[in-house]
């Protein structure tokens, strides 16, 4: 809960660094938002330990979740597409880049591709699994992307916001794989899940560094 809210709050903060019409303004203001929603979820979770008769119904739980993973989508989507706009170009060939492209999004169709084919062949599919389980595939398809910014920059401050956005979503993709192998390991589940969140923290920080440099 408490990486959770300060990652949100260190996302917000970051974002009003930046002025209207600012391509990164909207990628800190979606990561802000997703684990801002997510801190909500877990705190009504939390909260219901102390009062079970606060429970927050289940409608609401899945439409914080859905709107949780469409928001952490869009901010690593609209990351890549900032780098894309700068015209800059990573030290690989153009024939590596996009071979180093189509791994991610191997990477992420088959970290996600066993829950995404169990929500759709389920009967009476979960949409809120079905969702999650797309945004995850968005985010890790994005790793390869993330990081080759930071390759292209070769150092210099503004390299560890990209790469720590890329380290966050490893974090992630662990979270996914051992998920999908030992789903019982709360406490290693839990581990992957805070590296994740502390790895966007650092990120946030690191863009705030970089624009006071």
């Amino acid at each position: 809960m408490l990486v959770l809210v300060v990652t949100s709050f260190s996302a917000l903060l970051t974002s009003a660094k930046f002025s209207t019409g600012d391509r990164l303004l909207l990628c800190w203001l979606f990561v802000g938002a997703g684990y801002l929603l997510s801190a909500v979820r877990h705190g009504t979770r939390l909260y219901a330990y102390l009062d079970p008769s606060v429970v927050l119904p289940p409608v609401a739980a899945n439409t914080l979740l859905i709107l949780q993973n469409v928001f952490i989508a869009l901010a690593l989507l609209l990351f890549v597409l900032a780098w894309r706009a700068t015209g800059l170009t990573a030290p690989l060939s153009p024939g590596a880049q996009m071979l180093s492209l189509f791994g991610g999004i191997a990477v992420g169709v088959l970290a996600g591709g066993y829950p995404l084919m169990k929500a759709l062949t389920t009967t009476n599919a979960d949409p809120v699994l079905l969702v999650s389980t797309l945004g995850d595939i968005v985010g890790l398809s994005l790793i390869v992307p993330l990081a080759l910014p930071a390759l292209a920059m070769r150092g210099g401050l503004l390299m560890h916001t990209w790469i720590y956005l890329a380290a966050s979503e490893v974090a992630w993709l662990a979270y996914d794989l051992w998920w999908a192998v030992q789903p019982d390991a709360t406490h290693v589940l839990e581990a992957f899940r805070l590296a994740a969140i502390l790895f966007a923290f650092i990120a946030t920080k690191a863009q705030r560094r970089a624009m006071r440099a």
